[in-house]
């Protein structure tokens, strides 16, 4: 009996780990069937689902900053954007065409 709750408790937690895991990446409809599986409440499953999905925003978000932070220590943007000016020659062509409204209008 205690084997059989061991066994239940290590399959409950390996898919909460699971769907943890799973909100970074995957789908909203992917990550609904995974948690509908633990047949919850729809209002606890909503919950469930927002912050899978605000977790995912914060993580994504962190993940670009951080990279974002990384590769502006490494490359100094002006120098990167004198070194490309130097060594290419730049043109700016802008056609502006002005029409007078039809007086039906």
């Amino acid at each position: 009996m205690a084997e059989d709750l061991q066994s239940k408790a290590a399959d409950l937690m390996k898919k909460v780990l699971t769907v943890g895991v799973g909100a970074l990446f995957l789908t909203e409809e992917s990550l609904r069937g995974l948690v509908s599986d633990f047949k919850l409440p729809k209002e606890l499953l909503s919950g469930i689902l927002d912050a899978a999905g605000k977790t995912k925003n914060e993580f994504l978000q962190n993940l670009s900053k951080e990279v974002l932070s990384k590769v502006t220590d490494k490359i100094d943007p002006v120098a990167l954007l004198q070194e490309f000016l130097r060594k290419n020659e730049v043109n700016l062509n802008i056609r502006i065409n002005v029409k007078p409204k039809s007086e039906e209008e």
